[in-house]
């Protein structure tokens, strides 16, 4: 479960819950494109658009064409993406196309060169970035974009739909159950959890994203009161939040993503969102990311990156003070519905090109 998947899939609902028409193009996977709606937790509001071979067998130029040659694609209205080859296509088209940044292109790259093409491109609209210092890195590095609009607007979440409660639930009844969800990379979070597991013996922690065996290069041996679900679909997520008392992002000072690059300065943490939405109080380190979702505002408690000492003094403060739990979580919950719903960031996404055509 790959946090850009869930954040595609989610803002494609989103879009079509503010009564727009969307159609998802996608590569193909291991699984059937049926099985996305069910898999991700959402609603058969949009079409999803895939070729008939999988990935491996379909280069980038092979997916673009097969695009190009889509009546529904070429139809658009308006075009938004994070695939910069296709989105360059789609620029040829005449009408607009929104850029979502999540990383930046390293200068001189074919991918640098494709990408400031399309920023000056005339039916380029605008620029969405996840954090500021993602923004501030595409203004330094391309002079173009001082003439467009460039948005800051954080990852959001959904309401998670019900889901089949969970059966045999490893977790001590009388304990306080931590909770983190995540995949099983460096800096992720994963090993702080594991470090406060080993120190906080009556505290219950779960790691949802990452079986036990993902996580053969975090040294020692795992402490009993630690257990790992491995993957789950994101729509069964809200099952796990239903038994989380504190829920955990606890960044190190380097994070690792998916493709091995360093990304604390840019990184826009999903699950913290996810957090928010089910009203969970939180402890997270303190990423330039999470201060854009805080944006000012009392939800959760901050500790410096990789300070597993901090992370332990917080989950003792928040395990043995319900008050704080209550305030906290109430908060989340509010912060998410004034600020971080899907609806509300697709509205924002979308407006400047909207106005543009209108």
């Amino acid at each position: 479960m790959h946090a850009h998947a869930v954040q595609i899939v989610k803002i494609c609902e989103a879009f079509a819950k503010l009564g727009h028409e969307v159609t998802l193009f996608a590569v193909r996977g291991d699984s059937d494109p049926e099985t996305i709606y069910s898999r991700y937790g959402v609603e058969r509001r949009f079409r999803i658009e895939m070729p008939a071979r999988r990935f491996r067998y379909f280069k980038k130029p092979r997916f673009v064409s097969w695009l190009m040659r889509r009546p529904e694609f070429r139809q658009a209205d308006v075009y938004f993406g994070r695939d910069i080859a296709s989105l360059v296509a789609a620029a040829r088209l005449g009408k607009p196309v929104i850029y979502e940044a999540h990383a930046i292109p390293r200068p001189g790259t074919s991918r640098w060169r494709m990408l400031e093409r399309l920023l000056n491109s005339p039916n380029f609209s605008h620029l969405v970035c996840v954090t500021s210092t993602l923004a501030q890195a595409h203004l330094d590095q391309f002079p173009v974009l001082a003439a467009k609009p460039v948005l800051v607007i954080p990852n959001a979440a959904a309401d998670l739909p019900d889901s089949t409660p969970l059966a045999n639930w490893a977790g001590r009844p009388d304990a306080i159950q931590v909770g983190f969800v995540g995949r099983p990379y460096p800096g992720k979070g994963i090993e702080l959890m594991v470090n406060a597991a080993r120190t906080l013996g009556s505290l219950d922690f779960h790691v949802v994203g990452a079986a036990s065996g993902d996580v053969d290069w975090i040294e020692g041996m795992m402490p009993a009161n630690i257990h790992f679900h491995g993957y789950q679909p994101h729509g069964q997520l809200g099952a796990f939040f239903s038994r989380f008392d504190i829920a955990a992002a606890p960044y190190g000072q380097a994070v690792q993503n998916s493709s091995g690059v360093e990304s604390a300065a840019i990184t826009c943490p999903l699950k913290l969102t996810e957090y928010m939405a089910a009203g969970l109080p939180a402890v997270v380190s303190d990423l330039p990311g999470v201060r854009d979702i805080m944006n000012g505002d009392d939800f959760a408690t901050i500790v410096p990156p990789g300070d597993v000492e901090a992370l332990i003094s917080a989950l003792k403060s928040l395990a043995g003070d319900p008050a704080l739990r209550s305030r906290l979580g109430s908060a989340a919950r509010q912060s998410f519905l004034e600020r971080h719903t899907l609806e509300s960031r697709a509205r924002r996404v979308l407006e400047p090109a909207l106005a543009a055509i209108a």
